[in-house]
């Protein structure tokens, strides 16, 4: 059930779609932000930032605020998703980015090159408009991450659409932390790991199914087949929640900070 990449862009016309499913996040504990986290490991005084893949800017809004003194971009390939972003802001495919080799003192992937259709080219654009010695902050998954909600929304799929029915995670599952290093290592000289684990903890069954809804575009099925997905989803959480005050998953979500030399 590939989908192309067409359709994945369906998902993000606008800030709706993703909007939801960062709401889930209001229930993990510890709390956490990862805009802060970001934020903590940028490059202490930059003058140019890119943030490829900048969604409806929640990274431009903060880094903006720290660094006055800074020029930050928010790229994203849906310019629908730029409509909530102050300018400069550029609609542009991260396999191709329209600025000159060595001009970035920053460069943010935050949640995104598993959407890429060619990983290593992006990253391999990452690293060309980077200065020597510049940084490159990206954020994904743990390999096995909300092992949880993807099981029993993979399972509603199956018993909706039969045993050949993709696994829920299908879309996430290209660049996750079993695979990341292996990209990042091939352009970057140093690539550190930092990790923040918590619990995503929901009450009632309606935040999940919202989360679920809206990726509806993410797969080959047609509106129909999804609905009966959702209904599915939705007794199963019915079932849990007869005997369960909360549906629990665990979350975690990586770092990779990478550089080169500034001699490279």
């Amino acid at each position: 059930m590939t989908v192309d990449v067409q359709r994945k862009m369906e998902n993000y016309r606008d800030a709706k779609h993703l909007k939801t499913r960062v709401n889930l996040y209001d229930y993990r504990t510890p709390r956490f932000e990862p805009v802060d986290f970001a934020a903590e490991l940028m490059p202490a005084d930059p003058r140019l930032v890119l943030d490829v893949g900048c969604g409806y800017g929640r990274y431009v809004k903060r880094l903006r605020a720290d660094h006055p003194e800074a020029v930050v971009v928010g790229i994203d390939a849906a310019p629908g998703m730029l409509a909530e972003v102050p300018a400069p802001v550029m609609a542009a495919d991260a396999q191709s980015i329209p600025y000159p080799d060595g001009c970035a003192d920053a460069v943010l992937a935050m949640h995104m090159l598993y959407h890429v259709p060619d990983i290593a080219k992006a990253v391999a654009e990452f690293r060309r408009v980077l200065k020597p010695g510049g940084t490159l902050l990206v954020s994904t998954n743990l390999d096995e991450d909300m092992t949880e909600l993807y099981a029993l929304w993979t399972t509603a799929m199956r018993k909706v659409l039969g045993p050949n029915a993709p696994r829920a995670d299908d879309e996430i599952l290209a660049f996750n932390s079993a695979n990341a290093p292996a990209y990042l290592a091939a352009e970057f000289d140093s690539v550190e790991r930092f990790e923040k684990r918590g619990v995503v903890s929901v009450p009632e069954p309606g935040p999940i199914l919202s989360y679920i809804g809206s990726a509806r575009t993410f797969f080959d099925i047609d509106d129909a087949d999804h609905d009966r997905v959702l209904a599915a989803v939705g007794e199963a959480l019915d079932e849990h929640f007869a005997t369960h005050e909360r549906f629990e998953s665990e979350k975690v979500v990586v770092f990779y900070r990478c550089r080169n030399s500034a001699a490279t």
